[in-house]
């Protein structure tokens, strides 16, 4: 038995906050922070001349979903005041405002389960064998989990219409029901988070690269795990569903965007590495190559000197060329192959560059 409305004058009493601006403030400026990440990881694919792979398609199509969350949510806010306690909201519609906020649960979940699988399409490419497979399954098992999130808002009454028109006769699951599925589809997603931030440890410790560089590249492909402290947030927040007043649900309408964004901004940051990579290259090349380049040189065969370890399979290339007027390498991991021609061998990873090589020839250009 519902509740009798309240009257005016036991309204005035009541508290009159509004977080509005606070939810759209956040949706905007973390949709930006994503916007300049993706942005700058397709610029890093096009200047190591690589082109987009599924795992790019998909994050591309995760932002796009993140900016249809951006619309939607400006319109709850404006049009009915989301962010404000239940008897302050202007719910002029009933049927506009429940479809509009069971469109806006599909769509997080959607952006926030593609940005996952999108890191995960990534570790495709780097794994073999049993990791493969279970990378496959962190997938597929993630499909199957967003898909059920997805649909709770749509199939908890029978008939579905009266998800969204309540006058309508038949019978509606328990309040705590949908609630229970999310935080447990949740909890899953989060796990999953701190999974792939593990797993390229599993695979990557052991590339022989310099500690540093081995590190840089494990932490940036270890970002995943801040998703997933976002996810357990979120997850935490789930219970305010069935407060009843709305203003409680606040903060779970800006964790659910964060974890999305957030996600976004750890898949790309490992391919932004190649921007340090070319910064530490523009300052540092030139004086390198001044510097020990001679200055009669005249058609001599000239060799990368990579003693210095400067192969950064992120780039997938040897990092700031040094210059030697020696002809024979100076490095122990430097090999040359008199018959190769100077161009990479194009089986090396387009994300990390493993198993790039490198041959030169040795007759001069």
């Amino acid at each position: 038995m519902s509740a009798p409305p309240l009257t005016p004058e036991q309204i005035a009493q009541l508290p009159h906050d509004d977080r509005g601006s606070a939810i759209l403030g956040v949706h905007w400026a973390l949709t930006g922070l994503a916007t300049i990440f993706l942005a700058l990881r397709i610029y890093c694919k096009n200047l190591t001349s690589k082109k987009l792979w599924w795992d790019d398609w998909i994050l591309i199509a995760a932002y796009a979903v993140i900016l249809v969350v951006d619309g939607v949510t400006t319109t709850l806010v404006v049009d009915f005041k989301l962010g404000r306690h239940s008897w302050d909201l202007q719910i002029t519609d009933l049927a506009k405002f429940i479809i509009l906020l069971s469109s806006r649960a599909t769509l997080t979940l959607t952006a926030a389960g593609w940005t996952k699988m999108a890191f995960a399409a990534t570790l495709l490419r780097l794994t073999e064998g049993f990791t493969k497979r279970f990378v496959w399954f962190i997938i597929i098992s993630l499909n199957v989990t967003t898909i059920i999130s997805c649909l709770v808002p749509w199939i908890q009454c029978e008939p579905i219409a009266k998800t969204w028109d309540p006058t309508l006769p038949g019978s509606c699951w328990a309040a705590k029901v949908g609630t229970k599925i999310w935080i447990g589809m949740g909890a899953y997603s989060a796990l999953m988070d701190f999974t792939l931030a593990v797993l390229p440890w599993t695979f990557l410790y052991n590339v022989c690269l310099r500690k540093k560089e081995k590190l840089g590249i494990l932490v940036a492909m270890s970002m995943g795990a801040v998703a997933g402290c976002v996810a357990i947030a979120k997850c935490a927040k789930l219970p305010e569903l069935g407060s009843g007043d709305s203003y409680n649900e606040v903060e779970l309408y800006i964790w659910d965007i964060s974890e999305s964004c957030v996600t976004i901004m750890a898949a790309c940051i490992p391919t932004m590495r190649v921007l340090l990579r070319t910064a530490k290259t523009s300052t540092q090349g030139s004086s390198k190559v001044s510097s020990q380049m001679p200055s009669h040189f005249s058609g001599r065969r000239h060799t990368r000197d990579r003693s210095k370890g400067d192969y950064d399979p992120e780039m997938g290339h040897d990092g700031p060329a040094v210059y030697t007027n020696n002809s024979h390498s100076s490095g122990p991991d430097y090999m040359v192959n008199a018959s190769a021609s100077p161009h990479r061998n194009r089986s090396s990873d387009p994300v990390l560059g493993m198993g790039t090589k490198y041959e030169y020839s040795s007759a001069s250009p």
